[in-house]
């Protein structure tokens, strides 16, 4: 008994150990951040991952996501330089580690808060999460919400919203009342499909840069529907999920072009289009990457690509429940 519980031991060291040579090994170093006034107390922390949000009140800060594992020292800095009020929630727009990978460091200063399917997609992975640094351990929200939850700090009011699902389970839209502004995660994103920012050489149909975590609950058919729900706040600012500050306009045109293209999509599944037809579609007309990625693991730039069976399966489907109606 004593040789096996020895061996056993020796045997659960040598596989932690391995784990963080792991991690020591692909962990990458933050990038620099800078941090922009969006309007009178609402600030955006960006340059790496995720958008942030930083609300200053009396009382304290509130943050919407935190960006990667990496950047959490980096972020904190960042608040300082707003205000010296400690930081008292983080409000996770979904669960990808560009925009909730900081919680695990979070949660010993501040209540993280997410929607519940953030919470069950984590607590029950199909895939591995951290993509961009594996082995980073999983930080869990303390607090969920079904549909809607306020926070209240320092005289100030922020709201947290589910419309529905898009680009995964459990994307919440983040309310500011008296900045009438919102931050959409990536449900929007404010980027030319095919790069970001840049305009591609050839005119490209309408279409849009997004991702559809199927994986994790996503859905192309109820995308529109959810910004449906986002649109009816009443808001004129848009932090997105990434790239610069927004209008509620921009937001519209986004949900238009979506829509567009997603009938585009749908119209050549119905043709019988292969999968390698429609890749080539997507890389050609709207940048979405296919050639040298792998099926799996995730991989960085294919993880569209990587998505596109079920979107295949998702859009095929819908167009076959509309001929039976």
């Amino acid at each position: 008994m004593k040789r096996a519980t020895i061996l056993g031991l020796l045997v659960g060291t040598f596989v932690l150990q391995s784990a963080w040579a792991v991690y020591t090994q692909t962990s990458k170093p933050p990038g620099p951040l800078r941090t922009e006034r969006v309007k009178g107390d609402l600030h955006m922390i960006a340059g790496e991952g995720g958008n942030v949000a930083l609300y200053a009140t009396s009382d304290g800060v509130i943050l919407v996501d935190d960006m990667f594992d990496r950047n959490h020292a980096d972020i904190l800095a960042q608040v300082k330089t707003v205000t010296d009020k400690p930081l008292k929630y983080v409000i996770n727009t979904h669960q990808h580690d560009d925009h909730a990978g900081g919680d695990l460091k979070m949660l010993p200063i501040a209540e993280v808060i997410a929607h519940r399917n953030v919470y069950a997609n984590l607590k029950d992975l199909k895939r591995p999460y951290y993509e961009d640094t594996p082995g980073t351990p999983i930080g869990l929200p303390r607090i969920t919400f079904t549909d809607q939850l306020d926070v209240h700090l320092g005289g100030k009011d922020v709201q947290a919203y589910y419309f529905g699902r898009g680009h995964t389970s459990g994307d919440a839209v983040i309310y500011f009342p008296e900045a009438r502004a919102i931050h959409t995660g990536d449900l929007f994103l404010a980027l030319r499909a095919g790069g970001r920012g840049a305009a591609p050489a050839q005119p490209r149909p309408p279409g849009v840069p997004i991702y559809v975590d199927y994986v994790q609950g996503g859905s192309f058919m109820e995308w529109s529907k959810t910004l449906d729900g986002a649109l009816k706040l009443d808001f004129d600012t848009v932090i997105p999920g990434h790239g610069p500050v927004s209008t509620k306009a921009d937001l519209v045109k986004f949900k238009s072009d979506l829509e567009t293209m997603r009938g585009r999509l749908t119209g050549l599944i119905k043709q019988g289009s292969t999968k390698a037809q429609l890749a080539k579609i997507l890389e050609d007309d709207y940048g979405w990457r296919s050639t040298g990625c792998p099926q799996s693991p995730p991989t960085g730039g294919c993880l569209q690509y990587q998505q596109l069976d079920a979107l295949i399966v998702e859009l095929g489907q819908a167009e076959v429940s509309r001929g039976k109606k």
